[in-house]
């Protein structure tokens, strides 16, 4: 009975939109963003209250979300005593609440693989749709303005589309066991991604989607301990060699995606709003992104007559809740993506999760919907995360009973361990 519940929850964080005007022909208009089908404070209410039915079902959240997403939780819900909204505060709270809580649920009653399939399906029906629209030029799929015929599918921008396909093709690419689908089936999806990923033209879901291709090959299942050793540090070195380029040698990349070498515009804006990030240690509270004093100082000193994000999704958590926010978020991801890549053997989630945080991790530089923002990638993410925490549990409970057991001289017998 969880799994119309779950799908409903999918919808709500999908981001899909049906409008004739993109997000950046609004913004250019000087508008308010289209909001999406099923988003909205209906689509929150109506989902806490179908999630709230099962919540009794719930086990150890804490184990699942870990210490730093929880102590972001708490801090994300403190930021209502000194919002400049209190209301954009809450319901984004409400939003994030929702999204664990369900994904949880998701785990916990269908199983990672059950859930993760429910994923890949609805992703893919979604994304199909987008393709069919957009290749016969359906206004309502495809760009205007100054990105003219991108194609942006079901979603406001192709910045939203892109990291929606980056997802469906990183499930397909390194989750296959659990798909249990046809190997046709899922590569012929996989060109369908790549395909769409060209005409999106992304340049921020190209590398996010690189990124994650290159951590899901890091831990290609290696029996050899040396080789693997050296596989996976060459990985890294690699993945580190190019995230330099891309961070110092911004003109490099953009000659190599064919942008300009401030990103857009995004470096100026970077610049005007890191000393903002000093102004208000705490922020201005959760999902304000930065609030309307911020968007009017970056307007004034831009000078812009529309309102301003900052495009970053690092930059954006430092405004609205601190560096110290930023940090949760870093502990949290790239400590699981470290653990993962020195396990001896890497499971299907395992993978998974590597892929879905490298994306996650590149993504947050230049977009907002990553971090802990309430979106899809950080929705499918907890999947494999929660999968990979509780395969944690029984590894730690192993090691403390033969701690115990060496100490009371207790004759100890090797144990297989889940993850090993």
């Amino acid at each position: 009975m969880y799994i119309p519940v779950f799908l409903f929850v999918l919808l709500v964080f999908s981001g899909v939109t049906w409008s004739l005007a993109d997000s950046q022909v609004v913004a250019d208009a000087g508008g308010d963003t289209a909001i999406g089908v099923f988003s909205g404070k209906l689509g929150l209410v109506t989902g806490l209250a179908l999630v709230g039915v099962y919540l009794p079902a719930l086990r150890n959240p804490l184990r699942s979300l870990g210490g730093a997403l929880c102590l972001f939780w708490l801090l994300a819900l403190a930021s209502v005593l000194w919002a400049s909204n209190v209301g954009t505060v809450l319901f984004a709270v409400a939003n994030l609440t929702l999204l664990l809580a369900a994904t949880m649920l998701a785990h916990r009653l269908l199983g990672f693989a059950r859930a993760l399939r429910l994923v890949w399906w609805l992703s893919t029906a979604l994304i199909l749709l987008s393709v069919v629209f957009a290749a016969v030029g359906e206004a309502h799929a495809v760009m205007g303005g100054m990105h003219g015929g991108r194609w942006r599918g079901l979603f406001a921008h192709k910045n939203s589309f892109g990291p929606f396909l980056v997802v469906n093709l990183l499930i397909a690419l390194f989750a296959q066991a659990s798909l249990k689908l046809p190997a046709v089936l899922v590569f012929a999806m996989v060109a369908v991604d790549l395909v769409a990923l060209f005409f999106a033209n992304s340049a921020t879901a190209d590398i996010a989607a690189a990124a994650g291709i290159i951590a899901g090959i890091a831990l290609l299942p290696i029996p050899n301990r040396a080789v693997r050793t050296l596989w996976r540090g060459g990985s890294v070195v690699v993945a580190c060699l190019l995230g330099g380029v891309l961070l110092m040698q911004p003109a490099v990349t953009g000659e190599l995606l064919g942008r300009d070498t401030t990103m857009s515009g995004r470096a100026a804006m970077w610049e005007q709003a890191l000393p903002l990030t000093v102004e208000r240690p705490f922020g201005t509270g959760y999902g304000t992104g930065g609030g309307s004093q911020v968007s009017i100082e970056l307007q004034k000193r831009m000078h812009r007559a529309i309102n301003l994000s900052v495009q970053s999704g690092y930059l954006n958590l430092a405004l609205e809740l601190g560096w110290g926010a930023v940090a949760l978020f870093l502990l949290w991801a790239g400590g699981a993506a470290a653990w993962v890549l020195f396990s001896r053997r890497a499971s299907s989630a395992q993978t998974l999760l590597a892929a879905l945080l490298a994306a996650m991790l590149v993504e947050s530089i230049s977009e907002v919907n990553a971090c802990f923002a309430p979106g899809w990638l950080l929705l499918v993410t907890m999947l494999p995360m929660i999968d990979a925490r509780r395969a944690m549990r029984p590894r730690w409970r192993l090691l403390r009973r033969r701690y115990r057991r060496s100490v009371s001289g207790a004759v100890t017998s090797p144990v297989p361990v889940r993850g090993e």
